[in-house]
């Protein structure tokens, strides 16, 4: 086990690892972060694991350790709670590596969110709001792949960690004094869901431009390619954008090209990415199946609907700024769309169905008020 500072170690094999997830099981909080690579692939390439108790911090290489069992227990031991800021992609890190995902779950960056500090606030800026401590942000772009790592590496992953246990007891604190506790699990048990069911969820027609337009039959061809894509993208864990960008798939939806030449003359489609998978792109292109139907394309909303949206923000701006939130935290922009589609197809908010998230803390704190809101556009027709 390597020192590299008073209170910072380095994990290199089997043994270190052992030793330190010992002196690990005492522990009751523990910061948590990894330093990956993903600039061409479909997953991350995970470098470097870094775990904090608050006074130390060890950075653990996943190059070089073959035996990560010991820390599987750590990570799933229900006694500790796992702190980590912003964890949706350390989470698949941990997936990726591990099959499992690190539990009971805290993200600083949500519950700091939770106690009125905003949205998506970065780690950086956290520490230096509540603990007055400023950090450098030089090694951000900081390739974790090369080793040795360099001085500068090794303090940058350090310190990226060895905050977040105080950060916990602060935010912890603040939660209980504003009752938001069971706010900050709720978030939290979504969160780790959404964690486990990233392996498997598809890429979003929504965010391909323009799809909306496409009619049935092309419609129904993009969500194939889309499909194919993906498969292809996790098989040879290639980025999707490595195998074709969006509007090429567009273009291979509305016309799909009759033989393998043509995919060359797409804008999109790299060379490349035509030798090695045009043959794939052409056959989803040309045999499309309706075994998993498209889902279903929401047009841009008209004037009269946008209208609709703006009071329901209103209502959600000024419930925010009561409680001190993020208008974001409580409800999303494309939550309310679908809430007012809803809602002008059945002239009921009786009948409207909220979005999952509302079955918690925000059915009372907004659900609530947006159908009050509803009943009384009903009661002004």
């Amino acid at each position: 086990m390597k020192q590299i500072a008073d209170d910072c170690y380095y994990l290199t094999d089997d043994s270190d690892l052992a030793s330190a997830a010992e002196s690990w099981r005492s522990a009751k909080v523990l910061g948590i972060d990894t330093e990956f690579i993903r600039v061409d692939t479909f997953y991350p390439i995970p470098a470097l694991l870094q775990i904090s108790n608050g006074a130390q911090c060890w950075l653990i290489d996943v190059l070089t350790i073959n035996n990560f069992s010991p820390l599987i227990e750590i990570l799933t031991a229900s006694h500790i709670t796992k702190v980590i800021h912003a964890a949706s992609e350390d989470l698949e890190v941990f997936d990726r590596l591990f099959g499992t995902l690190p539990t009971p779950l805290f993200d600083t960056q949500i519950a700091a969110a939770l106690c009125g500090h905003g949205a998506s606030m970065g780690y950086s800026r956290l520490v230096q709001t509540l603990l007055d401590i400023e950090l450098s942000k030089d090694q951000c772009r900081s390739d974790w792949l090369a080793r040795p790592l360099t001085n500068e590496q090794e303090h940058y992953a350090c310190l990226d960690v060895l905050y977040l246990p105080e950060l916990y007891q602060q935010l912890a604190q603040t939660l209980a004094q504003l009752q938001r506790t069971l706010w900050l699990e709720e978030e939290m048990m979504r969160q780790l869901e959404r964690g486990r069911e990233q392996r498997s969820t598809n890429y979003s027609l929504e965010k391909i431009n323009n799809a909306w337009r496409l009619n049935a039959t092309e419609r129904q061809r993009l969500w194939h390619l889309v499909l194919g894509r993906d498969a292809l993208a996790r098989q040879h864990n290639k980025a999707r954008n490595h195998i074709a960008k969006d509007f090429a798939l567009l273009e291979l939806a509305r016309r799909p090209p009759a033989h393998l030449a043509a995919l060359y003359s797409i804008e999109g489609l790299h060379p490349s990415a035509v030798r090695q998978f045009g043959a794939q792109l052409l056959q989803l292109a040309q045999n499309v199946t309706h075994d998993l139907l498209c889902p279903p394309l929401a047009t841009p909303l008209s004037k009269a609907e946008n209208d609709y949206v703006k009071k329901l923000r209103a209502v959600t701006e000024q419930i925010a700024h009561h409680l001190q939130l993020p208008p974001e935290l409580l409800v999303k922009k494309i939550e309310l769309e679908n809430i007012v589609r809803q809602y002008l197809a059945k002239q009921s908010a009786d009948s409207i169905a909220l979005p999952e998230r509302f079955s918690g803390w925000r059915a009372s704190v907004i659900g609530s008020a947006l159908r009050d809101e509803m009943i009384r556009w009903g009661d002004n027709t």
